[in-house]
């Protein structure tokens, strides 16, 4: 289970199975608390239109601890340059050729979570390895899970 994946629930049953051929694009930043620290997630709120696509029903994870968060365990990139980097690359080492979605990113107590979906599990891994060579000194841990109606997705309102 994901670090942030039982801070919200709602259940949903609406699903497709409709090829994607692009990912939508319209980020939101919600925010809120969490431990007493500042969360902030940015959603990709266009995702609204693909979430239940039954070619993605696996959620995946990728979470890390960052480096050198400030003082509200917040990303503090003067100390931390690498860190837009790594965002960068997971966006496009897993979205390029379509094979995962990231439709969700938590930032909240030093740690960054990305929420992914993904229709091959097994390239997800791959991918996730490259990522791990590429960033050693980010302990990215994962997590995968079925969620056939991206109720993950779905409890980030």
């Amino acid at each position: 289970m994901g670090f942030f994946d039982n801070l919200f629930k709602e259940k949903n049953d609406s699903s497709s199975s409709e090829l994607i051929t692009e990912i939508p694009q319209s980020w939101s930043i919600l925010s809120g608390k969490n431990n007493g620290n500042p969360m902030f997630v940015r959603k990709n709120v266009a995702c609204d239109k693909i979430a239940g696509n039954k070619n993605y029903s696996t959620n995946c994870g990728i979470a890390f601890k960052m480096l050198s968060p400030n003082s509200n365990g917040l990303p503090d990139i003067e100390n931390e340059p690498e860190l837009d980097n790594l965002e960068d690359d997971i966006f496009d080492f897993l979205e390029s050729d379509l094979n995962s979605i990231v439709p969700i990113t938590i930032t909240t107590s030093g740690f960054r979570e990305f929420v992914i979906y993904t229709k091959d599990l097994v390239e997800f891994n791959l991918r996730l390895e490259k990522l791990k060579m590429k960033y050693p000194k980010y302990e990215l841990t994962t997590y995968s899970k079925i969620d056939l109606n991206w109720n993950t997705y779905k409890s980030f309102k």
